[in-house]
C-alpha cells in the first residue's frame, strides 16, 4: 500500500468526475484501481500506483476479485442524464448494477464505500433552497435518470443495516476543466457562447440552479472518506445562478461580447422536443423533452450539512467559472 492512505477503487474512472478524482488519488501517493470500459481512455494517466482495469458494472466478475477488507470504493459509474438512453439501461446500470456492487462490497466487508449520485434525488425547488432534509423521493418528473437515482439510493440505504459502509454524495450540477473523450456540459455551453456570442435560454432563462467547480466536488469527496462521523446523504453544492445571469457572467469574465440574445418560449421548447423525441423514437423520461423539463424547473440547493460534519467550502462561483475559462482559452 502507498504511503498517501488506503488503496482505492473507483468506477467510472475516465468520466468527467472520475478522472479528476484518480489524478488526485494518484498525486496524493494512493494505489488505485481505476475501473472503466475503455482502458485506453486512461492513457495519458500513466503513473506507478494506478492500475487500469477493463470492467463493465454488470459484470460482477470483472470487479469481485478486486474487494478487499482495506479498500475505500468510489463509485460513481453510471448512465449520464443525457437524451438517447433508454430505460432499461437506466435501470441496470444506474440501479440493479450498482445494488450489486454495493452488496458485493458489503460482503467483502471493504474499508468505506462512497456511492458519488446527484443531489437531483432531492428533487426541485420550489422557491427555496432544497436540503438534504427534504428526503429522498420522487421528483415529480418523468425522467429515468433521476427515478433510477432515487431507487438505487433507497435501497442502498436499507443495505447499511447489512453492514455497508455507505456514504452518500450528491452534487449539483458539476463543470470545470474536462477532456476530450468525456466533454462536460456546462463547461461545453462556455465553449459555445465563445464560439457564437449568442446566448440562448428557455422562457425567460431566470429559472436557477445550483453549479459547482469540480475541484469542490473531489475534496468533498475526499473528505467524506476520511471523516468518521459522515453518515446518510451530502449534498455537494455551490451557488444558485440563473441560466440568463450565469451567461452574462462567461462574457464579463471573458471579457467579450455578446452578439445576440434567443429567448425560446417554454411552450415551443416542448412541443418541439416532444417532436424530435417522435422523430427519434426516444423513449418517455429519457429523451429531449424530459431534457427540456429539467431545464425549466429551478434546482436550488445548500450545503450546510457538508459544511458542518465534513468541512466542506466550495470556491466562489466566479472563480469556478474564471479558472474554466482559463482552461478552455488554453486549448486554443
Amino acid at each position: 500500500m502507498a504511503d498517501g492512505g488506503p488503496p482505492a477503487l473507483v468506477t467510472g474512472a475516465s468520466g468527467f468526475i472520475g478522472r479528476h478524482l484518480v489524478s488526485t488519488l494518484l498525486r496524493q501517493n494512493r494505489r488505485v484501481l481505476a475501473l472503466c470500459r475503455r482502458p485506453g481512455s486512461l492513457f495519458e494517466l500513466s503513473d506507478p500506483g494506478i492500475r487500469i482495469i477493463r470492467a463493465d458494472l454488470e459484470d460482477k466478475g470483472s470487479y469481485l476479485p478486486h474487494l478487499t477488507r482495506d479498500l475505500t470504493v468510489f463509485h460513481l459509474a453510471a448512465i449520464r442524464n443525457r437524451p438517447g438512453s433508454t430505460p432499461d439501461e437506466f435501470r441496470r446500470v444506474n440501479e440493479i448494477a450498482s445494488l450489486q456492487l454495493a452488496l458485493a462490497c458489503a460482503h467483502a466487508g471493504v474499508k468505506k464505500f462512497i456511492y458519488v449520485s446527484s443531489a437531483v434525488v432531492f428533487g426541485p425547488s420550489q422557491g427555496r433552497a432544497v436540503s438534504e432534509a427534504n428526503g429522498v423521493k420522487d421528483p415529480g418528473i418523468e425522467n429515468c435518470y433521476i427515478q433510477t437515482r432515487v431507487r438505487a439510493q433507497q435501497a442502498m440505504n436499507k443495505l447499511v443495516e447489512g453492514g455497508l459502509p455507505l456514504v452518500t454524495l450528491c452534487p449539483t450540477i458539476v463543470f470545470g476543466p474536462d477532456h476530450p473523450t468525456n466533454p462536460n456540459r456546462i463547461t461545453s455551453q462556455i465553449r459555445r457562447l465563445f464560439r457564437t456570442r449568442i446566448e440562448v435560454t428557455l422562457g425567460d432563462g431566470n429559472q436557477s440552479r445550483n453549479l459547482v467547480f469540480v475541484e469542490d466536488v473531489i475534496r468533498g469527496i475526499l473528505q467524506a472518506e476520511k471523516s468518521e462521523s459522515a453518515r446518510g446523504e451530502f449534498i455537494l453544492g455551490g451557488e444558485d445562478i440563473t441560466h440568463r445571469a450565469f451567461n452574462e457572467m462567461v462574457f464579463s469574465l471573458a471579457g467579450r461580447k455578446r452578439w445576440a440574445r434567443i429567448s425560446i418560449p417554454a411552450g415551443i421548447a416542448r412541443k418541439s422536443s416532444r417532436f424530435l423525441d417522435w422523430m427519434l423514437r426516444y423513449d418517455r423520461g429519457a429523451g429531449y423533452e424530459s431534457a427540456v423539463d429539467m431545464l425549466l424547473n429551478e434546482w436550488q440547493y445548500t450545503f450546510q450539512k457538508a459544511r458542518e460534519i465534513l468541512g466542506y467550502n466550495p470556491l466562489p462561483l466566479h472563480i469556478a467559472i474564471l479558472e474554466t475559462i482559463r482552461f478552455i482559452e488554453g486549448e486554443v
